[in-house]
């Protein structure tokens, strides 16, 4: 069964940065030591290989799914450091963080606090 994983970062080619990073997000400390939460992470390429990032170790770092998506697009020039990417990538993540938690709290969560909870059949 575990073979079925090979080629994906959570069963194969991710392992050794996963324990590198000890299954934490990098970008907003998620932690992933826990089944569900494990199965929400994944590998990011510091330098994106649409820019000239590499597979090395050196350009992966854990990131949950949702970092992973919040600087997907991120952009950045040859000349920025991996120190400079990785600083960017947190500042936009919590950034982000922090707006998505002000849509969550005032159009989500008064709504699913109201919400009556379903019948059970």
């Amino acid at each position: 069964m575990a073979g079925d994983l090979n080629g994906t970062s959570l069963g194969g080619y991710g392992q050794d940065t996963y324990k590198r990073y000890h299954y934490t997000c990098v970008y907003c400390g998620f932690d992933g030591r826990v089944f569900d939460s494990w199965m929400q992470l994944s590998i990011d390429h510091i330098r994106p290989r649409s820019a000239g990032g590499t597979d090395d170790p050196d350009n992966l770092v854990v990131a949950c799914r949702s970092c992973n998506s919040i600087t997907s697009r991120m952009t950045f020039s040859e000349e920025e450091t991996r120190k400079d990417i990785l600083t960017k990538k947190r500042e936009r993540v919590a950034l982000r963080r922090k707006k998505f938690y002000e849509l969550w709290q005032n159009d989500v969560a008064p709504n699913h606090l109201e919400r009556p909870l379903p019948k059970i059949k």
